[in-house]
């Protein structure tokens, strides 16, 4: 995955803002507030959705709209990805608007939840379609922030890698190999009971 630009309107501390990414490694530096971890909430937001976070917690305060436009490419695919936070003005009330996903030259105009199964699909990534659930491989692999980062550190090294053996579609290997070792197991033990049924073939043949 490539990440190519992104755009915010209303994110947090961002009352507008773009980010070009360059081919390679891209460093994000400032002070503390100065908006590096809104950027990765931002593109969070824009590839899964809000997850288990409320709009609050990135809408801008005292905006009624919120915005995010996220470029990227994946296997030679162009996407871009538009996704919308409205507040409602009767009770403050803050969700998700509709959203766009532009793949190549192909537009769709989809739900929160159809939006996230596409994106999903493109990633490749085999997690809940459930637009409250945040993606484990993006906290894991991208964005972890430091009130996490000491619940993920905490746990011993095969749940860590179950987690993500899962999100990647790997655990159905895992699980295939552990079934042929034990298919091999019978196999072997059923081989050598019949070896020991023939030790005395030969004399019985002679007899």
């Amino acid at each position: 995955m490539i990440f190519n630009s992104l755009y915010m309107e209303n994110i947090r501390s961002f009352v507008k803002g773009k980010i070009e990414f360059h081919l390679g490694i891209s460093l994000l530096e400032g002070d503390v507030g100065a908006g590096k971890s809104t950027i990765l909430m931002a593109i969070e937001f824009a590839l899964f959705g809000l997850g288990n976070h409320k709009g609050d917690s990135l809408l801008r305060k005292k905006s009624d709209r919120g915005y995010v436009e996220f470029h990227f490419e994946v296997s030679g695919k162009k996407c871009k990805v538009e996704r919308y936070l409205i507040k409602n003005g009767k009770n403050g009330s803050i969700r998700q608007g509709k959203c766009t996903l532009k793949i190549n030259n192909a537009i769709f105009h989809l739900s929160p939840s159809e939006i996230k199964e596409k994106i999903l699909e493109i990633l490749n990534f085999k997690e809940p379609l459930n637009p409250r659930a945040q993606s484990v491989i993006f906290r894991y692999a991208i964005y972890t922030p430091q009130e996490e980062m000491r619940y993920i550190l905490s746990q011993n090294v095969e749940s860590r890698l179950k987690t993500l053996r899962k999100a990647f579609g790997i655990e159905d290997y895992k699980v295939a190999v552990e079934n042929a070792t034990i298919i091999a197991q019978n196999i072997k033990n059923k081989s050598r009971f019949l070896e020991g049924q023939t030790t005395d073939l030969n004399a019985k043949k002679d007899y």
